[in-house]
């Protein structure tokens, strides 16, 4: 991922969850340099929303694919560990950038997919995607790469559940 794009795409994650005054108690964990033991995060922001709990990595491509490869091992492992627990869910927010769309997978669906030989998924096949995904509301911006429908959230962190 391109660093200047992977750091929009979470700023845009950040100015759209991070919303104490609703409720929302979001964090963004600090990237952790490699060092001598190759310590890692699990993913890029953890947030809680009365009463569950979301693990949510951040990915940002200008290409027409997602490869899931670049999930990290680590991330993949960890996060679908932590989707087991009741009330806990591990979400990769995709930002296509060229297209100017966003879409949540959880990482239950995106291991099943691996699991059922798929390895990406393609925009311009997105009619063909069995994969299940949440798009993210978005509204293009010519001052930023684009803003997200801030009410969206309510319906995507609340248990899974459309409200």
């Amino acid at each position: 991922m391109n660093d200047k794009l992977g750091k929009k795409a979470e700023d845009k994650i950040k100015e759209w969850l991070d919303r104490p005054e609703e409720g929302y108690s979001f964090d963004r964990l600090p990237d952790q340099m490699s060092g001598l033991y190759g310590s890692c995060n699990i993913c890029d922001f953890t947030l809680f929303k009365m009463p569950y709990q979301y693990y949510i990595e951040s990915k940002a491509t200008w290409e027409d694919r997602f490869d899931f490869s670049r999930i990290t091992e680590y991330q993949y492992t960890h996060m679908l560990e932590k989707s087991q627990i009741e009330g806990v869910f591990s979400y990769v927010i995709v930002l296509f950038a060229s297209y100017k769309r966003a879409f949540i997978f959880d990482i239950r669906d995106i291991d099943k997919s691996i699991n059922d030989g798929k390895k990406s998924v393609n925009i311009k096949k997105i009619d063909k995607w069995t994969i299940p995904y949440i798009e993210i509301k978005t509204v293009p911006s010519r001052k930023n790469l684009l803003d997200y429908d801030r009410e969206f959230s309510n319906t995507v962190f609340n248990g899974g559940k459309e409200s």
